[in-house]
C-alpha cells in the first residue's frame, strides 16, 4: 500500500486527491479554517519509493493570514516560530512543511493540519502565546541590548538569604541594579518581598520591576504593595524595550560601561 492508499485508508475513504502538478498532489480532506474553508494541504510525492514525502501548504497558509494579520515584528515572528517548532514543522521561503516516511503519512497529515489552523488563527490566541513568552523575551532584550551593562541571571545578593533570588543583577556602582521580570501576582509579591528584606539589611540597591501587564494582570492590592517596595516600574515588557535603554545610561552616567 502507497502512501495515498494508506491516507485514504485512515480517513475511512472522506478523501480524495488532485494533481497539480507531476509530483505534486493537493489533499482534499474534509478539514476545514473556522470559516468554513478547506485547509489547503499538499503532498510532495518522493522519486523514489522509500524516500520521505513532504507534506505542504505551498505557502498558502501565510498567504491567507496576511490578508487579517501580518508577522511584522520580533514578537509574532517569535510566537509564529514558537508554533511551529512545538509542532514539528519547518517553514521555508514561506511555505510550511513536514516531512514523513510512507507509513506513518497519517498522523503527520494531521499533525501538519493542526498546526496550519494554529497558524491561521494566530491573531486569536496571541496573548496568551505572549504570556506564555514573556519571561523569554525579557531575558533576550537583557543579553542583547543591555548586554554592556554585564547582566548577571540569578543572582543572589545576601547569601544568608539564598531563596531571595535576583532575576537580573546589573553591577553599576555605586549602587547596582535588581531586575525582576512580573507576570503574575504571585511574583509580584516575591519581588516585593525580596526588595524590602535587601532594604532591611541595608544593601545597596536599586530596584527596578518590568512587568507583563501592570493594569491587567495585577490587583489593586498587588500593585500598591509593589509600588510601595521597589524604585522604578516598567509596566509593560514594551515599555521596557522602548525606554530601558535611556534609564540604564542615566543610571550609569559617569561610569565607564564596555
Amino acid at each position: 500500500m502507497d502512501a495515498l492508499e494508506t491516507l485514504k485508508s485512515e480517513f475511512n475513504d472522506h478523501v480524495s486527491f488532485r494533481t497539480k502538478r507531476p509530483g505534486i498532489v493537493q489533499v482534499l480532506a474534509p478539514l476545514f479554517h473556522e470559516d468554513g474553508d478547506m485547509i489547503d494541504v499538499f503532498i510532495d510525492l518522493p522519486s523514489s519509493p522509500n524516500s520521505e514525502i513532504r507534506i505542504t501548504d505551498h505557502g498558502l497558509t501565510l498567504m491567507r493570514l496576511s490578508y487579517v494579520y501580518d508577522i511584522d515584528t520580533p514578537t509574532k515572528r517569535k510566537i509564529f516560530n514558537r508554533i511551529l517548532s512545538e509542532n514539528g514543522v519547518k517553514e521555508e521561503h514561506g511555505r510550511l512543511f513536514i516531512e514523513s516516511s510512507p507509513e506513518y503519512i497519517y498522523p503527520a497529515f494531521m499533525q501538519f493540519a493542526q498546526t496550519v489552523a494554529k497558524v491561521s488563527n494566530m491573531q486569536l490566541f496571541k496573548r496568551e502565546v505572549v504570556q506564555n513568552l514573556f519571561y523569554e523575551m525579557l531575558g533576550d532584550f537583557v543579553t542583547s541590548t543591555l548586554y554592556r551593562y554585564h547582566p548577571q541571571k540569578d543572582c543572589v545578593p545576601d547569601p544568608k538569604r539564598e531563596e531571595l533570588q535576583v532575576d537580573w543583577n546589573f553591577s553599576l556602582k555605586p549602587r547596582p541594579i535588581f531586575l525582576y521580570g512580573v507576570k503574575d501576582s504571585a511574583k509580584s509579591r516575591f519581588a516585593a518581598l525580596a526588595c524590602r528584606e535587601f532594604q532591611i539589611v541595608k544593601l545597596p540597591f536599586r530596584s527596578v520591576i518590568v512587568h507583563e501587564d501592570f493594569e491587567n494582570g495585577l490587583s489593586k492590592r498587588d500593585q500598591a504593595l509593589i509600588t510601595n517596595a521597589v524604585d522604578k516600574q516598567f509596566t509593560t515588557l514594551a515599555d521596557f524595550q522602548q525606554n530601558a535603554e535611556a534609564y540604564f545610561e542615566r543610571e550609569a552616567e559617569g561610569q565607564i560601561v564596555q
